[in-house]
């Protein structure tokens, strides 16, 4: 199952909260694990997160149904956050671009922090790096997960950001191409697999 807030559709508020989110998690599991000795316990993994998606793992239906009541009871962990499940086979297909800058010397998690404060009418509140390419003697790559509210602030501006005294060039993919799906997330697809879903027919289910 995937982790979402039910109030925005959004998903970096959960990934922002998600230290705070998985410690109470945490304590419901372990407080029923040691009051149910005997008891059947739930088994979980959440360490994965697809396409910008945390994603929890569930060893079996009690588990799905236990973790499914839990979160009921933590609805209050943030103000205003109120989290649901979706099956991770609903998991949207984001858009991703990838954007060239100059070689120059800064941290790749200030990207789109520097993108937004000099692109303010292009929103990049959900937007993330999928993959920083190796750099070459006069430029840098990015291939970054951004957001389809993003899409049309893009077009108007013709897909080109103020990046310091030049414009860069973003292109965007829309398509499952198998090697940017690759690039998109590490090990989205093993994932997928493990809990036997198809990626492809999860996609034609969202549309």
């Amino acid at each position: 199952m995937a982790l979402v807030d039910e109030t925005s559709n959004r998903i970096k508020p959960v990934l922002d909260k998600w230290s705070e989110i998985e410690a109470r998690l945490s304590r419901i599991v372990v407080d029923h694990v040691m009051a149910n000795p005997e008891g059947e316990t739930p088994g979980f993994d959440s360490v994965e997160v697809v396409r910008g998606y945390r994603v929890i793992k569930c060893d079996d239906q009690f588990s799905l149904h236990f973790l499914t009541n839990v979160i009921g009871k933590i609805q209050n962990s943030r103000e205003g956050l109120k989290l649901k499940l979706i099956p991770a086979g609903e998991i949207p297909r984001r858009p991703r671009a990838r954007i060239w800058v100059p070689n120059m010397e800064f941290e790749a998690s200030q990207l789109v922090p520097y993108l937004q404060a000099h692109n303010r009418s292009v929103p990049m509140t959900d937007w993330s790096i999928i993959k920083a390419e190796a750099p070459q003697r006069h430029s840098m790559y990015f291939l970054l997960l951004i957001t389809e509210v993003s899409l049309g602030p893009l077009e108007k501006v013709e897909n080109k950001l103020r990046f310091s005294i030049r414009k860069a060039q973003l292109t965007i993919f829309r398509s499952a191409n198998p090697e940017e799906e690759q690039d998109e997330v590490d090990g989205a697809k093993q994932l997928l697999l493990g809990m036997q879903l198809d990626d492809t027919e999860s996609e034609k289910g969202n549309q």
